[in-house]
């Protein structure tokens, strides 16, 4: 592991820290592993000494960027438009793909920290893009 990368949790995944020697450019950054999903990805979150951060989504194996079904859904959602995550960048021999942090709050949890007024416009907005989603994907 290279000497600019720091790990809170268990060691980082060698095509984790082959990525970000490539792409960090000997910048400092500390990677800790995420929640994953339902797939055969695993994620990590790279805070960088600036305090920036990244997601970086890594696949069982090599990848081929142009063929992701998450690739080509994110590039559908953004002509609708929707908000998505930005993908920051992938290396396809290493199976990574770096996408914009998010976050870890989810609507649930931000609709239980809010007032009811503040409740009110994230619902609307939550229903505004459903509706968007709906008119758009047909």
């Amino acid at each position: 592991m290279s000497d600019n990368v720091t790990t809170e949790r268990a060691q980082i995944p060698e095509q984790i820290d082959k990525y970000l020697r490539e792409q960090m450019s000997g910048r400092s950054a500390s990677v800790v592993p995420l929640t994953g999903d339902a797939s055969d990805r695993r994620y990590f979150r790279v805070t960088l000494a600036d305090g920036g951060s990244l997601v970086l989504a890594l696949h069982a194996g090599p990848i081929e960027f142009a063929s992701l079904p998450f690739a080509n859904v994110a590039a559908l959602l953004r002509q609708v438009p929707l908000p998505v995550p930005a993908i920051l960048g992938h290396a396809d021999e290493h199976g990574v793909m770096a996408l914009e942090d998010l976050g870890d709050v989810t609507l649930q949890a931000q609709l239980a920290s809010t007032t009811p007024s503040e409740r009110h416009v994230l619902y609307r907005e939550a229903v505004a893009l459903i509706e968007l989603m709906q008119r758009r994907g047909e």
